[in-house]
């Protein structure tokens, strides 16, 4: 072999025997082709696809090594998704725990026999808490999966006819579009179909988009309060003619600072009497702060404010149509602070009279409803992917909320006389689906108008008419409220450079 292995040689020439070389010809791609027919031809008498064998036989090919980094992986996989269940099960026996404990303490003013007493077992949480949660916060209206649905009248030709006044992405305005159609139709309700006279003061309005569609559809003023205002090119009013731009106003100002006197000289400016406070998605303590508002601005409609500007009786507000947003937002806001406290203060007045304790019982309700605003992101977590959220976790989160909801109706009943709950807009628009509404009793039976089955031909009618004079006034075009200079991929679109055509 002149000292040369076989892996030496050029592939052509392999040892025979006697250490005679023999020239060997390499398979022509036609036989090799042939083979492989032949094969798969072998595999498929089996009734197997040969996909299928083919994967079944690398398979089996496999070291022992690569079997073992299989099986090792896979071990990891299943140990991780055991730590993280684990992790969740422990996280809600700790805080059934504290809450069990702070409820007692607050409800014995401080007395002996808090919490669980030694040796209970923890499934007694499931009985005991309950009965201390209804105590403490009293009885809910109604549990979150038992709130009537009311996500408005027609909703496929009602959504139809309000898509076509306006210009967004897709996916955008099929998250929007059915919230928007669902509050504007209650503010049509509680005003009862007469937008004469009658305003929509729309809390935290943003972009303004459901302002400009209750302002050029159907023919309302709103008064859009936010403490600071988007760009200009982000402001849906900006797209309007002019003759229906002026139905938008915008008024900075933290809500607090929104009282009787701003309204009304607004309300005498723009010849108002009546409005509707509206108020979609507000996070956490600013779902209170915005009926603290209502409740203020209805304490005393005849009231006469003297100023300069403004002489004459407070409008009227009629209703509130409020749509609440992350609860957990308040143990921790996006300024990194608690607001419980602050909601205990406002809502001390709902309380049951056996609740208002000495300072330590309070220290108890705070740190109850830390517990509850904390664990109500549960509900909101278990639509995430890869989460571990346990069915028990969520149902725990939905009462927890419904307890904290129920001292916002109470308020709300205070002030208005009737108030109720509502899931407002389909669930894969959004996971927030709770509404709260207010109005003078007895409730309108149109806030609950749900489905197909539900058609209110005075509000469609309103819809076409609304959406034929804005054409007439744009010239034949849709508003363009695409969000410009922005870009965004979870909703597929991106104007952050030149703007597409229509």
């Amino acid at each position: 072999m002149g000292g040369h292995c076989s892996a030496c040689l050029p592939w052509p020439w392999l040892p025979s025997k006697g250490f005679e070389l023999l020239r060997v010809s390499p398979p022509s791609a036609q036989a090799q082709a042939q083979s492989q027919a032949s094969g798969d031809a072998k595999l498929r008498e089996h009734d197997m696809p040969v996909e299928v064998v083919k994967s079944q036989i690398n398979s089996e090919q496999l070291s022992k090594k690569q079997l073992k980094k299989q099986a090792h992986r896979e071990g990891r996989g299943e140990r991780k998704e055991q730590k993280k269940h684990q992790k969740q099960a422990t996280a809600l026996e700790s805080a059934l725990t504290t809450l069990s404990s702070a409820l007692a303490e607050h409800l014995l003013q401080g007395s002996s026999g808090a919490g669980l007493p030694p040796g209970d077992s923890p499934s007694s949480h499931s009985e005991a808490l309950p009965r201390r949660l209804c105590e403490t916060f009293g009885t809910p209206a109604g549990r979150y999966r038992e709130l009537p649905l009311a996500h408005g009248p027609s909703p496929a030709e009602g959504l139809a006819i309000l898509g076509s006044s306006l210009l967004r992405p897709e996916k955008y305005g099929a998250k929007f579009l059915p919230q928007e159609y669902s509050l504007l139709h209650k503010i049509w309700v509680l005003l009862k179909g007469d937008v004469t006279g009658a305003g929509v003061l729309d809390i935290g309005a943003g972009n303004a988009n459901c302002a400009v569609l209750a302002a050029s559809i159907l023919g309302l003023t709103v008064v859009c309060v936010e403490r600071e205002s988007p760009r200009v090119e982000l402001r849906a009013e900006e797209q309007l003619p002019p003759g229906l731009r002026r139905r938008v106003i915008r008024v900075e100002s933290d809500i607090e600072d929104f009282d009787t006197r701003a309204l009304a000289e607004v309300a005498a400016a723009h010849g108002l009497s009546r409005f509707v406070l509206v108020a979609k998605h507000p996070c956490g303590i600013g779902v209170d702060r915005s009926i603290d508002c209502a409740v203020l601005l209805r304490s005393s409609p005849l009231a006469k404010v003297s100023s300069e500007t403004c002489r004459g009786a407070m409008p009227v507000l009629v209703g509130v149509v409020m749509a609440t947003c992350c609860t957990n937002k308040l143990s921790l806001d996006d300024f990194r602070e608690t607001r419980v406290p602050e909601f205990c203060k406002l809502n001390s007045s709902t309380l049951p009279s056996s609740c208002h304790g000495d300072a330590t019982g309070q220290e108890a309700l705070v740190r109850a409803v830390e517990v509850m605003s904390r664990c109500s992101a549960w509900r909101s977590a278990s639509g995430s992917d890869g989460n571990a959220i346990c069915p028990e976790q969520v149902r725990w989160a939905e009462l927890f909320e419904d307890h904290l909801q129920a001292l916002r109706l109470r308020r709300l009943a205070e002030a208005f006389g009737d108030s109720a709950e509502v899931r407002f807009a389909p669930r894969e628009c959004t996971l927030q689906d709770r509404c709260l509404l207010a109005a003078e009793p007895p409730m309108p039976g149109g806030l609950l108008a749900h489905s197909e089955r539900f058609r209110d031909e005075e509000f469609l009618a309103c819809l076409r008419n609304g959406v034929l004079a804005l054409l007439a006034e744009t010239g034949g075009g849709p508003i363009d409220c695409r969000p410009k200079g922005l870009k965004s991929s979870k909703y597929g679109f991106d104007y952050t450079e030149e703007m597409p055509p229509d």
